[in-house]
């Protein structure tokens, strides 16, 4: 290699190295065009998008050259492009469906270029260098059509050569650089917005997404639309969003150059001849990312909507309907339909109802067949109709024949029952009749009676009811009959003597007032069994009572134990015993002499005349005293010798109760005088 004196950098050439790393995308559609089938209809359009992708630093070396810097990318894309639109004339009818064919289609090839700013750009070879080239900028560009859809697919783009070093006319070395960019792209479909308007009316809007091939749009035309509207098909503002990766090369040419020696003759012959002796190509790597591309919608006219001819097909669903009087039939007419949407369903009924819808209910109120009519209206005025029969089955009546009860014997019991034909023709016509368990004869004639139960038990009672065809139904409720419960007033003595006899008495009366006779009732006095007596007519039992009890008060109680028909019960109440009078009276000697002996007696009794044995009497004559104790008969005997002088002295013989006489007995005392005198 000879020697490089000097570095000079051609004219043509401010910038050198192109840092080549693919970019965003401009993308034009241009006219569209619709294939033909009943009606085609086209216009141009186009889409065109820009991006700017990351910046990427580089340092890059091949064949001897280096290169460092760092790459600005931005990507251009435009495509022009036809939008067309299929469709049947026929079917620009109120109900239909249009079926029409949407499409996309390139016309002519897409074009592609990415702007590169290679920022700080400094380049070296050899043991020149590095040398600092500023910023120059560079673009690549090809041929890249937007696909909408499918796989991804790559578009090559290319740069001029640019010389880095180039000493002609004098001999020496060369290097000259070019980009080369791969654009991996990832197709998107394109999206638009499909707004149909009718009579200038905006009408359904729909998200379409265009691809390679036709698409298909079932936009329906209400049949609320006026026939004889105009039907302004529009396909909205295209746009779609492509992936990218950007993959850059830095393409050298290096080697030599020499004088020309047949220059200037023959003209025109270069000055130099270039000899290549390398051409080494540098990945500078890749850089992803996204374009946005975006262009114009299209607007069609497909004429104005005719009217509906198609009638709704009406179905009224399984003839013959059955079912049962009193409860609702549904009826189906689901099955019916219209272009123009779910037809309005009417039902007539041989017993003059109506009803409407898709699923109706009706009721009827007698066991027979019954025909009906079906009519379908659609939303044009259009009319079908059919007819269907319907088998209505008689039920036997529901029967109720009321809630349990309960009732004491002997009480008239409410039955009231009620029944309900499912045919309402056939309430009047029911009859009833009433078995009430207990053995006796049934009642006729209603749902509502009287019954008593002489028994206490639990009854089942039922009705049977019948209409106009013998169809019966029955029905049971259940009453308890219970015993009538009891109220015991206690009625005897309240107050009563030690030992002395009284009275307990007691009324049985029952829950309603009435006297309870003929029932024994127990008496009892101070816990213990005091007797007992049977009710009388009055309801009243009455029995003797001798209270051999300490004096104070005591409680009572009557009770009635119950029976088969009656609830027992107990009234009680108390007795205040008082301790019993007791007298006591002098029978001895009332005179005697001094130093003699006499004779000292008594007789103790109690209010009744009971004589009361074993107990003391104190005999009290002047300061003498003696005692004695009563024998069987009540009488205490003594002597006493006299020792006092003589004169009269006060007698007395006394009885003090002791022990439990204290609780049941009153002392008493007998009082005389007494004369002591000589003889």
């Amino acid at each position: 290699m000879l020697p490089i004196p000097s570095v000079r950098r051609p004219r043509s050439m401010r910038a050198v190295v192109a840092l080549c790393i693919a970019g965003l995308t401009a993308v034009a559609i241009g006219p569209a065009t619709v294939l033909a089938s009943s009606s085609a209809l086209a216009s141009p359009t186009s889409l065109a998008g820009q991006s700017t992708l990351t910046a990427i630093p580089f340092t890059a070396s091949g064949g001897g050259v280096t290169a460092t810097g760092t790459a600005a990318i931005t990507v251009h894309w435009t495509q022009p492009a036809i939008l067309g639109s299929t469709f049947d004339p026929n079917l620009v009818r109120q109900g239909r469906t249009l079926n029409l064919s949407d499409s996309y289609t390139r016309t002519p090839t897409g074009a592609m270029s990415v702007d590169y700013t290679l920022q700080n750009l400094e380049v070296s070879w050899g043991s020149i260098g590095p040398l600092s080239l500023g910023s120059p900028t560079y673009t690549t560009s090809g041929n890249c059509n937007l696909i909408a859809g499918g796989t991804d697919y790559v578009c090559h783009l290319t740069s001029g050569q640019i010389s880095l070093l180039d000493t002609s006319p004098i001999a020496g070395p060369f290097v000259k650089l070019s980009l080369a960019t791969d654009v991996t792209v990832t197709p998107q479909g394109i999206a638009t917005i499909r707004q149909a308007t009718f009579g200038g009316n905006p009408g359904s809007t729909a998200s379409l997404s265009l691809g390679e091939s036709p698409i298909t749009d079932l936009l329906v035309i209400p049949c609320t639309v006026g026939a004889g509207d105009t039907l302004d098909y529009g396909l909205g503002a295209l746009s779609t969003t492509p992936g990218l990766s950007v993959k850059t090369s830095l393409v050298f040419d290096v080697g030599t150059s020499i004088p020309n020696p047949l220059f200037p003759f023959p003209d025109p012959l270069d000055p130099v001849i270039y000899i290549t002796f390398a051409s080494p190509t540098i990945d500078l790597g890749t850089t992803t990312g996204a374009i946005a591309v975006t262009g114009a919608g299209a607007a069609f006219d497909m004429g104005a909507v005719q009217k509906n001819n198609i009638p709704p097909v009406v179905n009224a669903g399984p003839s013959p309907y059955a079912g049962n009087e009193g409860t609702p039939i549904q009826f189906d007419g689901s099955a019916s339909s219209s272009v123009c949407g779910f037809p309005t369903l009417r039902w007539d009924f041989s017993d003059g109802g109506v009803a409407f819808g898709a699923k109706p209910f009706h009721t009827f109120t007698d066991g027979r067949t019954y025909s009906g009519q079906l009519t379908a209206t659609d939303a044009t005025g259009l009319v079908s109709t059919t007819t269907f029969s319907i088998d209505v089955a008689s039920l036997p009546p529901v029967v109720a024949a009321g809630p349990d009860t309960s009732s004491p014997w002997g009480r008239l019991v409410a039955f009231n029952g009620s029944a309900t034909a499912p045919g309402t023709e056939d309430q009047a016509t029911l009859t009833y009749s009433w078995d009430f368990g207990d053995g006796t004869p049934s009642a006729s004639g209603g749902s509502g009676v009287l019954h008593a139960y002489t028994t206490p038990g639990v009854y089942t009672a039922k009705l049977t009811v019948t209409n106009e065809d013998g169809q019966s139904s029955s029905a049971s409720r259940s009453v308890t009959v219970v015993k009538r419960t009891v109220s015991v007033g206690y009625l005897g003595d309240t107050a009563g003597t030690y030992d002395t006899q009284g009275v307990l008495s007691a009324s049985l009366v029952d829950q309603f007032g009435s006297t309870v006779n003929g029932r024994s009732i127990a008496f009892t006095v101070n816990n213990a069994a005091a007797g007992a007596a049977v009710s009388n007519s009055s309801g009243i039992g009455s029995t003797a009572f001798t209270p051999l009890l300490d004096a104070g008060s005591y409680p009572t109680l009557a009770t009635f134990a119950g029976d088969g028909l009656y609830v027992g019960s107990s009234g009680s109440g108390s007795i205040a015993i008082a301790r019993k009078a007791t007298m006591t009276t002098y029978t001895g000697a009332l005179s005697g002499g001094p130093n003699k002996t006499i004779t000292l007696s008594a007789t103790l009794v109690d209010a009744t005349g009971k004589a009361l044995a074993f107990r003391t009497i104190v005999f009290k004559l002047g300061t003498q005293t003696k005692s004695a104790v009563t024998n069987a008969f009540g009488v205490a005997s003594t002597t006493l010798q006299l020792n006092q002088k003589n004169a009269k002295y006060p007698l007395t013989a006394t009885w003090t109760p002791v022990l439990a006489d204290a609780n049941h007995y009153v002392g008493s005392a007998a009082s005389t005088t007494f004369s002591l005198q000589a003889r």
